[in-house]
């Protein structure tokens, strides 16, 4: 007899437990067991891979956590110390604060100042350090170099920037880095292809993976290339990854570039996330310092009108400060911004960076 409608709706709103057993349909066929793949824990990048994973992760949650001041304040020191990790692998040896002063205009060329016999002068945290030049360093090298800090702390700041979102995006950030002219449109869009088609696995494996894949070029000669590693900076950060800090690689020791630069495959990529989570560790630790000379600078007696909180903000942003920078940003007279500078010098928060006595320059104490 065949079934009504009336029936069909009886069947739907029927309770469970009402139902004939009967009227259901058999189970299908029973499905072959598949065994559980084991992982293989004894494999080569889970190691370096745990330990940058967790060094990046930590950097990103405290950037995030601390205060816009320092957030801020970090990013522009360690994009010194990313262009200053680049030079190094370079062999050329300046220190951080140095190229801050020149991108702030307080020293000008290197090759100048030595034929003028002043290039400690123009290098004074380098020379504090013993480092010594036969020869001066490259201006242009240096050029380069304040390129990538500009560009890795823009990879942070400026959510718009999209250097991987076509060809002609990356093609323009590569001639910015000052890559060589003989990079093909091919061989762009062949790269991009590539990150496109591998978007499985963890996303640090994924931004050196693509890093590798740009310097394995034929044409390339240089293992660790400045755009081959900002690459992998920015496909971390389009990967979602990124947003308070550039991922940093540049900051690891130098022994870690140049052991990496002579590997390939597998160690490679080991070696890679080393620097990583170097380099993150190096980042939190300069985290660290701008943390206490905020906490520090909190402490000093202040007036009901001091510009004291002021200035500290100022110090705690920039790499470096100078008396006529401050009375510009705070709408101070120079006398008045040159008195905060010296509060902040007494209370071991800043200490005087160039050695002379006009045109000086402070950045922050590195044991406030």
């Amino acid at each position: 007899m065949p079934s009504t409608p009336e029936d069909d709706d009886e069947v739907w709103w029927r309770p469970p437990w009402e139902t004939d057993d009967d009227t259901l349909e058999p189970p299908g066929p029973p499905r072959p067991h598949q065994p559980a793949v084991e992982p293989d824990y004894a494999h080569p990048l889970l190691s370096p891979l745990a330990r940058a994973q967790d060094a990046v992760a930590r950097l990103e949650a405290r950037t995030e956590a601390a205060s816009p001041d320092v957030a801020e304040g970090l990013r522009a020191r360690m994009a010194y110390r990313e262009a200053a990790g680049w030079l190094t692998h370079g062999h050329i040896w300046i220190h951080h604060q140095d190229l801050a002063l020149r991108d702030n205009g307080l020293t000008g060329s290197y090759g100048a100042a030595a034929m003028a016999g002043r290039l400690e002068a123009e290098l004074p945290s380098t020379a504090a350090q013993g480092s010594g030049f036969d020869v001066p360093p490259s201006d242009l090298a240096v050029d380069l170099a304040l390129r990538l800090a500009r560009h890795w702390r823009r990879l942070a700041e400026f959510r718009t920037w999209a250097p991987l979102a076509d060809a002609a995006s990356m093609r323009e950030m590569l001639q910015s880095l000052g890559c060589p002219g003989q990079v093909t449109d091919a061989e762009i869009e062949d790269w991009l292809a590539s990150i496109h088609i591998r978007q499985q696995g963890p996303a640090l494996i994924r931004a050196g993976r693509a890093a590798r894949d740009w310097l394995n070029r034929p044409h390339v000669s240089d293992p660790l290339s400045l755009d081959g590693i900002f690459l992998a900076a920015c496909l971390w950060r389009q990967s979602g990854f990124g947003r308070a800090i550039a991922l940093p690689f540049w900051s690891a020791p130098e022994q870690r570039h140049h052991r990496l630069a002579l590997r390939v495959g597998t160690e490679w990529m080991a070696g890679f996330l080393d620097c990583l989570a170097d380099a993150a560790r190096t980042a939190a630790g300069e985290l660290d310092r701008l943390q206490r000379a905020e906490d520090k600078g909190r402490l000093l007696a202040q007036t009901a009108r001091s510009r004291l909180p002021d200035a500290l903000e100022a110090v705690l942003r920039a790499p470096v400060v100078t008396g006529r920078g401050l009375a510009k940003s705070l709408d101070v007279t120079a006398p008045a911004a040159l008195g905060l500078l010296r509060q902040l010098v007494a209370a071991g928060i800043l200490r005087e960076a160039t050695g002379r006595a006009s045109w000086r320059a402070f950045v922050v104490h590195p044991s406030p």
